[in-house]
């Protein structure tokens, strides 16, 4: 098993994700960060509330690229995807 971080295990039970999910999702929390300016907490705070569509997309498709660029869209006010 996967030892998580804390922020990694606070993922997990707000998205109801995998050990591995969760692990990928503070990955693209990362990317984010360093692309909009954002801290990760801010960025987790807007996830909780705004990304349900995103989410069910990334649960039919599983593809993390285009979940981090609509959410890269989404936090930068761009047109969605």
């Amino acid at each position: 098993m996967i030892q998580l971080t804390e922020f990694e295990q606070k993922l997990l039970e707000t998205f109801s994700l995998s050990d591995r999910d969760a692990r990928r999702l503070q990955r693209v929390i990362q990317d984010l960060s360093i692309i909009v300016g954002m801290d990760h907490e801010e960025i987790f705070d807007f996830m909780r509330f705004g990304v349900d569509h995103e989410l069910e997309i990334l649960k039919q498709d599983y593809n993390w690229e285009h979940f981090r660029i609509r959410i890269q869209k989404k936090l930068k006010k761009s047109p969605p995807v």
